[in-house]
């Protein structure tokens, strides 16, 4: 199976297309260098190209604080980005899985959150990858929807590596 990678320069983007390619597929991994996902044309263009069965869209705005104060461009990679991948994928009869996030829920809750249940964003991050998850719904239906909570892998940067390295310079942390 030939599968497309957005964001293949991040941290999530990089392990998909490393485990890809474990298993046995071709992983065809771009990044804002190869293909701007706020461009639908740049999006057209290099993902008919590729030709692919099947795309895993990883590349996102993922500063959730920043977001806040940039409400625009975070909405421009999050949403409209997606909405262009998501029209692509409809055209070529594709299948897309978007990777999203528990963002869009409200925080408040005693269980575990269910797919179906209310998406109610309480901040920009949250309420543009809401409208990423609203432009696949509205545009596909060969479509896969993960919301996770936090990535960490080998490349790039995370909590885990962060805490690590805390540890070696102090003896005590309080997170």
């Amino acid at each position: 199976m030939k599968v497309f990678v957005t964001g293949v320069k991040g941290q999530l983007g990089h392990d998909v297309v490393d485990e890809l390619e474990k298993r046995g597929h071709e992983a065809i991994g771009v990044d804002i260098d190869e293909m701007d996902i706020t461009d639908a044309g740049s999006v057209d263009r290099v993902i008919r190209e590729a030709s692919p069965d099947a795309v895993i869209h990883c590349a996102a705005y993922t500063a959730v604080d920043a977001a806040e104060d940039n409400l625009e461009l975070c909405r421009r990679v999050n949403a409209y980005g997606t909405e262009n991948i998501a029209r692509v994928c409809r055209d070529l009869d594709i299948k897309m899985m978007y990777i999203s996030t528990d963002y869009v829920f409200n925080g408040q809750g005693i269980r575990p959150w269910e797919p179906d249940d209310e998406r109610e964003p309480l901040n920009v991050y949250g309420l543009t990858k809401y409208e990423g998850e609203l432009a696949i719904e509205q545009n596909l239906t060969k479509y896969f929807t993960v919301r996770i909570a936090w990535v960490f892998g080998v490349n790039g940067k995370n909590f885990i590596k962060t805490m690590l390295n805390l540890g070696k310079t102090h003896d005590k942390l309080t997170v």
